[in-house]
């Protein structure tokens, strides 16, 4: 998992330098925590389950520090936290459970209804490498590649032909 984490944010370039960033289905919180670590200006963390909620939050009381951004833990359904968000990231890290039906389509609707991302921002999903996997037209793949039994598929908004 470690090396997925460090090719994703190789991919990246490296940096989070000033970046607003969101982990959806943050789970321990390890690809949040790898951005606040390369200097995202903000992190906010969004996983539903409450025992999972509280390793999260020992986690990022166990790394936090001086020079490092903020950050807020919010304990709820991710894809419906979409729709109260109130507020644009410019890098979204999905990470759901594979089992979750479905979670590839209702997440990016989710993120592009409620305008969750920013102009030029990217989201990075992750997924189990098997299976056939459909992307919305409205998206499209800037990168898709697999580390093992994980996929990787870095994503934008399809942007409007300018004539």
């Amino acid at each position: 998992m470690e090396s997925v984490r460090e090719a994703v944010f190789s991919s990246l370039g490296g940096s989070c330098e000033g970046l607003t960033v969101l982990d959806l289905f943050a789970g321990s919180g390890a690809l949040g925590l790898e951005a606040w670590s390369r200097g995202a200006s903000s992190v906010t963390f969004v996983e539903q389950h409450a025992a999972v909620f509280r390793v999260l939050r020992q986690n990022i009381e166990s790394l936090d520090g001086p020079g490092l951004g903020a950050v807020r833990c919010i304990q709820a359904d991710a894809i419906k936290w979409l729709g109260v968000a109130g507020e644009s990231f410019d890098l979204i890290l999905a990470d759901p459970p594979y089992d979750l039906p479905d979670a590839l389509r209702l997440t990016l609707e989710g993120i592009a209804d409620h305008s969750v991302l920013t102009d030029g921002g990217t989201v990075v999903y992750e997924l189990r490498s098997s299976g056939a996997v459909q992307v919305p037209e409205t998206w499209s793949v800037v990168r898709d590649k697999t580390y093992g039994k994980t996929r990787v598929i870095m994503l934008q908004p399809r942007r409007e032909e300018q004539p």
